[in-house]
């Protein structure tokens, strides 16, 4: 899927979903870069989204409050979203000056950002195996102390 050919486009390498934000991107792109982050998140079978910024060389804090969303989107979502780059000098001071860099995954080139989604993705597949396991325990656990009946009440 391509949306603007000097911007946006969307396209998968090894089951991640890549949208790359390419030249520069201001107000009047961000229902594009919304659409395409909204639609790597949910179409299809990935391993996560990773979001390559190597080729943008301007954004403003429009389109950074759009990452910041795709961000807590695919948190809610439990799904990996990580940044690649290299980044351009003014992407990074961006990034340095708001203080993302301590809340967005960020890698320095796209190879290790589709490591990074799948470090991820398997940490969240072994966080879920752990709840799934708890809950298996649980449920062994409770009918032998409960036995269905309502708790005595000691005097």
């Amino acid at each position: 899927m391509v949306f603007d050919r000097q911007s946006i486009d969307v396209t998968r390498q090894d089951r991640v979903t890549v949208v790359c934000f390419r030249n520069e991107l201001d107000l009047e792109d961000t229902t594009e870069a919304t659409l395409a982050l909204s639609r790597a998140l949910t179409e299809g079978p990935t391993d996560g989204t990773l979001l390559d910024l190597s080729g943008l060389t301007f954004a403003d804090s429009t389109q950074l409050n759009v990452i910041l969303r795709a961000h807590g989107d695919h948190l809610h979502a439990q799904r990996p979203f990580v940044l690649a780059g290299p980044y351009q000098p003014g992407i990074a001071r961006l990034f340095e000056v708001t203080g993302v860099t301590d809340v967005l995954n960020m890698a320095d080139t796209r190879d290790e950002g589709i490591r990074r989604i799948r470090e991820l993705r398997d940490e969240l597949l072994d966080a879920d195996a752990d709840a799934d396991a708890d809950a298996d325990a649980d449920a062994a656990i409770a009918p032998a102390s409960d036995q269905g009946h309502p708790p005595s009440a000691s005097m």
